[in-house]
């Protein structure tokens, strides 16, 4: 079942997708009104309403100035635009997304400000049990969802299902990069094989660095692959853009403060910034 929100029924003079009538297995589409509609509900409204409603009730936000907000708001749209072209938003977004969206924005801040969940999964080690419930159950419900995903790409025609699936291999792609850089910074391995280095630079003192994924960089991965338009994808596109979003209007997307530096390993687009490498 598919609730669209805009149709071209006047001379399509630029070429835009008509959102009811993009193919079920389209890899991108694009029409400007429909994602007007999609970047005011998850980004444009939310943002200065979730600041709002945070400092309010005190939760935990990142103080940020005038410039960062806008650079924040123009790193949003990027994204925002990307997941939209590619994520097959064109035609599976729906008032059912937007239904789902707000109480998981929200009811997703009052899970991160329970204080056994104030912890990262670099500190994984050190987890309480009730954040290893929390994760546990969590776990569960993308793995739910995820199976149902594959379910509904296997009855489209193939090879898509084949597509869908081995999709995976992107981010996983990008995981198995950030860990060899991470290896070549801290061992230089590579590079003294190579001899790119002088002597006298290999035995300056290192910083260290190691892999921090943050959580609204999983949720954004996770919202390409909630391309039906199925009342069960479009719930689930609701959650994991709130997850996604909430991330971005608590944090910063490009997170850089005075007590730790950050490098970012922008390893491809569109995923930009996709890890995160904290140097310690």
């Amino acid at each position: 079942m598919g609730v669209y929100l805009a149709s071209v029924t006047d001379k399509n003079v630029l070429g835009f997708s008509d959102p009811a009538h993009v193919p079920k297995t389209a890899l991108f589409a694009f029409h400007p009104l429909v994602f007007l509609y999609f970047i005011l509900a998850t980004f444009i409204v939310p943002y200065p309403l979730y600041r709002l409603i945070a400092k309010r009730f005190k939760w935990e936000i990142n103080h940020k100035t005038l410039a960062r907000h806008w650079s924040d708001s123009l790193l949003g749209i990027s994204y925002g635009l990307i997941l939209f072209v590619f994520g097959d938003y064109t035609r599976v977004f729906s008032w059912i997304t937007i239904v789902a969206f707000y109480p998981s924005l929200f009811g997703y801040a009052l899970i991160a400000e329970l204080p056994f969940a104030k912890t990262s999964l670099p500190n994984i080690r050190n987890w309480p049990k009730a954040m290893w419930i929390l994760f546990i159950v969590a776990l569960g419900i993308i793995l739910a969802f995820a199976g149902i995903h594959i379910y509904m790409a296997s009855q489209l025609e193939l090879p898509f299902v084949i597509y869908y699936v081995c999709s995976l291999l992107i981010p996983g792609f990008f995981l198995v990069s950030a860990i060899l850089l991470i290896k070549e910074a801290n061992t230089h391995a590579f590079s003294s094989k190579l001899r790119l280095q002088d002597q006298e630079e290999q035995f300056q003192p290192m910083k260290v660095a190691s892999l921090h994924i943050h959580h609204w960089q999983i949720f954004y991965v996770l919202a390409f692959y909630t391309r039906f338009a199925h009342p069960v994808s479009q719930v689930a596109s609701g959650i994991v853009l709130a997850c996604y979003m909430q991330g971005i209007c608590a944090c910063k997307l490009n997170h850089k403060n005075i007590n730790c530096h950050v490098m970012n390993f922008a390893l491809t687009e569109p995923i930009f910034y996709f890890f995160v490498c904290r140097w310690l």
